[in-house]
């Protein structure tokens, strides 16, 4: 669906070129003659063909590994006190089988570099480690064990910033001929090579995160929620909200949701349930961005960035990240490689608890 979704693009691309073509050929023949609108029509369309190759060729030799770490603010006043200033950094979509040679390992340390500068309090990823199956994901085990060995900052005793992660469409082998016996072999060695990296996965279970690490009563934690795939037709749902949330004792005051479609944030979060921010990934903005907008709008009303709707007593909140690797033509145009650190904060006119 995916596929067609970018042949969709690729073909409005080619039409609104012809289309603008045809209107600066005949503008120019009704303006300048027959012979200047030839001229400046060979010229439009020549200067188009050269900066849409530009582009792509950009996009796939730089934009691709030149990695983007965005900060954003996610303000609520029903973040704990204790919990101003936590940071969280979020990847999603790394699609490990989309790079070639060592362009992986390159990437990944990158990657795994700049979170370590920013010095989170945990890292979460949203889903999408392979494309079609975990061997994919084999060369890059020693990146993935350096994600989880990264030192706390200020942590005595060589603590480690703790890893969460959930598994996205592309994680459940759908989109191979294997067998049910063979998918459900290739998705145990996905969540095995995971785990054996240090990772926590979340298969529709939640925890409590307390600031300190420590165990603490509910009421001065936050709840941090994971769910398998949920998704529209006809992506598999394998996801279970209700079931995870009831995983969890009653109390937290702040919750935060990974589920990899964001279209899972106004099917059922925002409908059916309180949680305070959810992070998805899914997108990857299709690719292609223009300045703030991307086509991936015409499909996905969010797909990248931070989004809020208010609903009841207080604000839910969503963040898309857009990936870091990618399916399809192994280009990313205007959309670089993203790591987000989302930062917990109160208001700031609202005084401390």
């Amino acid at each position: 669906m995916r596929y067609l979704f970018y042949a969709m693009i690729i073909l409005a691309a080619v039409l609104a070129i012809v289309i603008i073509d045809q209107i600066v050929y005949w503008s120019c023949r009704l303006v300048a003659g027959r012979h200047w609108a030839h001229v400046i029509h060979w010229t439009f369309t020549a200067t188009l063909i050269v900066v849409i190759a530009v582009a792509a060729l950009w996009g796939h030799y730089v934009t691709r590994f030149n990695l983007d770490v965005t900060r954003t603010d996610v303000v609520s006043e029903r973040v704990p006190a204790t919990f101003d200033g936590f940071r969280i950094a979020q990847i999603s979509d790394l699609h490990l089988d989309w790079f070639e040679g060592d362009e992986g390992h390159k990437v990944l340390n990158r990657m795994v570099d700049a979170i370590q500068a920013e010095q989170p309090d945990i890292i979460v990823f949203t889903g999408d480690l392979v494309t079609l199956q975990a061997d994919e994901a084999e060369p890059f085990r020693e990146e993935l064990a350096r994600l989880a060995h990264l030192p706390k900052k200020g942590a005595a005793d060589g603590e480690c910033i703790p890893v969460y992660s959930i598994l996205g469409n592309h994680d459940y082998a759908d989109y191979t001929r294997m067998s049910a016996r063979q998918r459900a072999a290739d998705i145990e060695h996905l969540c095995n090579l995971q785990s054996e990296a240090g990772w926590k996965l979340l298969r529709n279970e939640g925890i409590l995160l307390s600031a300190d690490g420590t165990s603490a009563s509910p009421d001065s934690c936050i709840a941090l929620i994971g769910v398998e795939n949920i998704g529209e037709p006809p992506f598999s749902t394998y996801g279970d909200l209700p079931r995870a949330l009831a995983t969890l004792p009653v109390g937290a005051p702040y919750s935060v949701l990974l589920s990899h479609n964001p279209t899972h944030w106004r099917s059922e979060v925002l409908p059916t349930t309180g949680i305070d921010l959810m992070l998805a990934g899914h997108t990857h903005a299709v690719q292609i961005k223009i300045g703030n907008w991307s086509p991936a709008v015409w499909k996905y009303p969010e797909w990248g960035g931070l989004y809020a709707e208010s609903g009841g007593d207080h604000v839910q909140q969503l963040y898309v990240n857009t990936g870091i690797g990618g399916v399809g033509p192994r280009v990313r145009i205007g959309v670089a490689p993203e790591v987000s650190i989302l930062t917990l904060k109160r208001p700031a006119d609202e005084p401390r608890q």
